[in-house]
């Protein structure tokens, strides 16, 4: 997505498995986080021997993934709805989610026949200060410069 200078708002949202940060530049930034509450994998239930018996019926683990991805589907539905219908947007983070995201967001707009840019790409963890700068950017509305004396 390029540096553009529109009317309209832009809105670049990061997200993980933990939490999403929404942050919109319309004149200023606005910042939201939205924490997922969607358990995290745990490492030593994945390591840990499995009775076969329970692999063969779906298993405790099976269950527990399937309420885990339910839970990021929400998740995503939730920043989704958190993300102003007329903003440019752009989704960054390190994962899958932020490719969920998009799609959802795409198939809402496809679905109200809104046009808007919706754009995403990978990125690790960003300071709130990296997202204004970034969003900002994506807004055409670059920092003014101060210039050093002498």
């Amino acid at each position: 997505m390029h540096a553009q200078s529109t009317e309209a708002a832009t809105t670049l949202v990061w997200i993980d498995s933990e939490e999403a940060i929404i942050v919109r530049w319309a004149d200023r930034a606005t910042v939201e986080r939205v924490r997922s509450g969607v358990p995290g994998r745990n490492r030593s239930d994945e390591d840990a021997p499995v009775d076969p018996a329970i692999r063969r019926d779906g298993g405790a683990m099976d269950a527990h993934e399937r309420a885990r991805r339910e839970e990021l589907r929400r998740f995503v539905d939730e920043v989704a709805c958190r993300v102003p219908d007329t903003d440019d947007v752009m989704v960054v983070g390190p994962g899958v989610l932020r490719g969920r995201l998009e799609r959802v967001i795409r198939a809402d707009d496809r679905h109200h026949g809104r046009n808007r840019l919706v754009h995403s790409a990978a990125a690790e963890r960003l300071t709130e200060q990296e997202l204004v700068a970034r969003v900002r950017a994506l807004a055409g509305d670059a920092p003014h410069r101060m210039g050093v004396a002498g």
